[in-house]
């Protein structure tokens, strides 16, 4: 089955202009980047076997054209993404009229017109159209685009809820299109996303520290708005002066608007000399010298990383409870080969909550005594953090691109064999 991958996303790497401009344009970017990674991830999975084939169409001369050129995968370069371009559609037509069934796979809001110009170029049931969005919902929840989709991928239950809010009545279950493919199950599916695991082949591999050791405590994003960080600033107040504790210190993650307030916070607070604020930098330069991984913030919208990065490089984790968190560390739900997402509920199983069976120490949200004494507890229980890193790096393999690619590549499979587009024993290395 033919899978045509509209992503048209054109974000550069980052600039200290763009820090500069964060509340401006770096989140924006950071969201295109993002969906940059999972649409060449989705496309490597595909092109490395089973009964998909895909199709990557982006801006022609982008950051995203450029990678997938030095990755050898199969492109469409398109030289604009407005549905009234001519060239593009033409583009877009001579290439989908080859294909008798498609799938056509949006990834982020920009991509959501030039999809629904390609379901009106096909004929009626001979397309599959599905949106994704990652991280964020669309800002325009009313967009005719978005309602012509017949399955949409959710980052998380924030998006989902976002897009059933905004949808009307009438338009959550019935289609325009009375003889467009008609799925079992709700339109639309929570998909956990992915984040790069690449600088870090294998799980940091780390005897547990000697007595006397400084503990390193690490966070990202941390100066993003609702990131937690002024949170762990007022923990930092409330232990600082406990002799009873190894030395210990904060490093901080990432850029954003919040520098001075951070700063001024914590020289306030007499906590400036155990916080280093390290701005924007790769997780593999700073994660060898953390020794556990905090999660404080509470935004829907916080970047796989923010949570996974202690995950992925096997570190005790100490996390703030919310329904993001909750969905992220919900090991059923990121399995690649367990039952299909549409067949899943948004919120996980009571006990994923529990400290003594979850990945990771749970503590309330903005609540700075509670994060105090978990602080305290990874500082002085090593069989508790040796527990939780065991855990972390259990998930490890389920919070990657790879394993998001597997997980929407099985959705993707299970709607081309109950529309009978794909073979019920198709070969796995088979593409048609």
């Amino acid at each position: 089955m033919r899978v045509l991958l509209l992503a048209p996303q054109n974000a550069p790497p980052p600039t200290l202009e763009e820090q500069r401009l964060w509340a401006e344009l770096g989140s924006p970017r950071r969201t295109a980047r993002l969906e940059e990674d999972h649409a060449l991830a989705l496309a490597l999975h595909m092109r490395d076997g089973g009964p998909l084939a895909p199709m990557l169409a982006c801006r022609q001369g982008s950051a995203l054209h450029r990678r997938a050129m030095t990755l050898n995968l199969p492109v469409l370069p398109l030289p604009g993404v407005h549905p009234a371009n001519p060239l593009t559609l033409f583009r877009l037509w001579r290439w989908q009229r080859r294909h008798a069934r498609l799938l056509v796979q949006t990834v982020g809001e920009e991509a959501l017109a030039l999809g629904h110009c390609l379901l009106r170029l096909r004929p009626c049931g001979s397309t599959l159209l599905a949106h994704a969005f990652l991280l964020r919902p669309p800002l325009d929840g009313k967009n005719p685009a978005l309602h012509a989709a017949h399955k949409i991928f959710c980052g998380s239950g924030h998006v989902r809820a976002r897009l059933t809010a905004a949808a009307d009545p009438g338009e959550q279950g019935g289609r325009a299109d009375p003889s467009a493919p008609r799925l079992p199950g709700p339109r639309q599916v929570l998909l956990a996303p992915g984040m790069a695991l690449e600088a870090e082949e294998h799980p940091l591999a780390r005897e547990d520290s000697p007595a006397g050791a400084r503990c390193v405590f690490g966070l990202g994003e941390a100066l993003a708005p609702r990131s937690g960080a002024q949170i762990v600033t007022r923990a930092m107040a409330a232990i600082w002066q406990r002799e009873d504790l190894p030395p210990w210190e904060v490093r901080a993650l990432g850029g954003g608007p919040r520098y001075q307030e951070l700063l001024d916070e914590a020289l306030t607070l007499g906590v400036a000399a155990r916080l280093c604020l390290l701005n924007d930098q790769p997780p593999a330069l700073a994660l060898p010298a953390c020794r556990v991984w905090i999660a404080p913030g509470t935004s829907p919208e916080e970047l796989p990383e923010t949570l996974w990065s202690g995950m992925a490089a096997g570190l005790p984790n100490i996390c703030t409870r919310t329904p993001l968190h909750r969905e992220r560390l919900d090991a059923a739900a990121l399995q690649p080969d367990g039952p299909c997402p549409a067949q899943r509920t948004a919120v996980p199983p009571p006990d994923l909550c529990m400290e003594e069976n979850g990945p990771a120490l749970w503590v309330p949200p903005d609540d700075p005594q509670a994060l105090a004494k978990a602080m305290i507890a990874m500082m002085t229980d090593a069989p508790l953090r040796r527990r939780l890193a065991e855990r972390s790096a259990a998930l490890r393999p389920l919070v990657g691109l790879n394993a998001f690619a597997a997980r929407a590549c099985r959705c993707y499979t299970i709607w081309g064999r109950e529309l009978g587009w794909i073979a019920p024993e198709a070969a796995p290395a088979g593409q048609s």
